[in-house]
């Protein structure tokens, strides 16, 4: 007689551990075996479904980089004053936005939780499926920009880069940008209209891109692809890292 551990190599070979754990699981209940064949399959299917749902979350958390692990939506602080619109939010964290290719704009001061809002959106984001990668613009600028646009490498690039369904352009405006990074710049956001979204968060309130840029005609043509369909979250209030709850050292 065939017995369920007899059956292991076939699950382990079909990459079905977790519906071979779920049959051992079943096996040893007694209600299980009131169940029906019919039934039971179902309870296994629903076990595997389950398991290759929550690595290809992780994989695709692990792939986006968020720069704050615990960044999701359900903690984010309302209590404290930043100038945020909860419901604004709220509606953001169901991902529509990037469903219709639109961007988010996240601006205010240091500190006061950009990059985690932003990194919360993004987890949200994986969680509805979608595909996300969270870059620290300085570096990135830096290194794409070694690849001329004439570079095989640098097509490469764009179409790695084109591949997820949302890109996180982090610390924007940090930096010099050179005649390269606006051409690059330029390159990138025009690639992903109408396939893909971009969030941006920066130190920068947007009315001072354009000196940013530091080109009117690059300026006109970026901004008029970044900001038009875009969500803006303009952050105010102290910086989060001064606040006890957050981890600062408050003297007694």
């Amino acid at each position: 007689m065939t017995k369920l551990e007899d059956l292991k190599p076939l699950f382990y070979k079909l990459k079905m551990k977790a519906m071979y754990e779920q049959a051992e699981s079943m096996l040893e209940n007694i209600e299980t075996a009131r169940m029906t064949h019919t039934e039971w399959i179902k309870e296994l299917l629903e076990a595997e479904i389950v398991r290759r749902e929550s690595n290809a979350l992780n994989r695709r958390i692990k792939v986006a980089g968020i720069r704050y692990l615990d960044a999701c939506m359900s903690g984010i602080d309302f209590d404290i004053d930043r100038g945020l619109d909860q419901t604004q939010i709220l509606e953001l964290g169901t991902c529509d936005w990037i469903r219709k290719h639109q961007n988010v704009i996240i601006t205010g001061k240091t500190g006061c939780g950009k990059t985690w809002l932003a990194g919360a959106l993004t987890h949200a984001a994986c969680c509805e499926g979608f595909t996300a990668k969270f870059i620290r613009m300085p570096q990135f600028l830096k290194e794409f920009s070694a690849t001329s646009q004439q570079h095989p490498e640098f097509s490469k690039n764009l179409r790695e880069l084109r591949k997820f369904d949302l890109l996180v352009f982090d610390e924007w405006g940090m930096g010099q940008l050179d005649a390269i990074n606006r051409s690059d710049l330029l390159e990138i956001i025009e690639n992903r209209r109408g396939s893909g979204s971009i969030l941006v968060t920066s130190v920068l309130p947007v009315k001072s891109w354009s000196d940013y840029i530091q080109d009117p005609t690059y300026a006109d043509s970026i901004l008029d692809r970044l900001v038009r369909n875009a969500h803006r979250i303009e952050m105010k209030g102290v910086s989060m890292r001064s606040l006890e709850r957050y981890g600062a050292i408050v003297k007694k």
